[in-house]
């Protein structure tokens, strides 16, 4: 960032394709509408370029990048007093990677009913997802989404290691039941 901010506009390049993956599912799974979702992810980024002058080089770009964008989601959120509620349809989160990791490790093709299999097991972890409250939806978007430390979540979301944890073993635990439940019903 700090060679960006001091003019190399290939910098910014590379910060572009190094987050904007994980930004853009974080922000995806965590707003209400494709549109918003789509706006917010834009006026992040513009705001990154407008702001270059104003980023503290103590903080880790990518701490900033996810703090712009939670608060930009605030404010959405505050604007038209709504939660978000739905999947948009985007490429899934790799949360969902360990579902895909089994598969890529197997060196076999995969057959159709293997295929149908995996997509409905990601449709149905999306589906749990937004049955999390916000918070823990958060939480758990940025930690294996975003990949951020506990610590680091604690700082973006302004509160104690302690909380970010028992967030996060909150919203497993209904992850777990949901799934299982699902399972059930078949």
């Amino acid at each position: 960032m700090l060679a960006y901010a001091n003019g190399d506009a290939t910098a910014f390049d590379q910060l572009y394709s190094r987050h904007s993956q994980p930004l853009l599912q974080y922000i995806a799974n965590s707003c209400g509408s494709q549109a918003d979702a789509q706006e917010l992810f834009q006026d992040v980024w513009m705001k990154v370029i407008k702001q270059r002058d104003k980023y503290d080089s103590s903080a880790p770009f990518k701490a900033w990048l996810f703090t712009i964008a939670r608060n930009r989601m605030i404010d959405l959120f505050r604007a038209n007093k709504r939660r978000p509620t739905t999947n948009l349809g985007f490429d899934e989160p790799s949360l969902s990677a360990s579902v895909t990791s089994q598969v890529t490790t197997a060196n076999q093709p995969l057959q159709p009913d293997e295929i149908t299999r995996i997509m409905q097991s990601k449709q149905l972890l999306m589906e749990a997802l937004q049955l999390l409250t916000p918070e823990q939806r958060e939480t758990v978007l940025l930690k294996h989404v975003a990949g951020f430390s506990i610590k680091e979540i604690a700082d973006l979301q302004s509160e104690k290691p302690e909380t970010v944890k028992s967030r996060l073993r909150y919203a497993f635990a209904r992850l777990r039941q949901t799934l299982r439940d699902t399972d059930t019903d078949e």
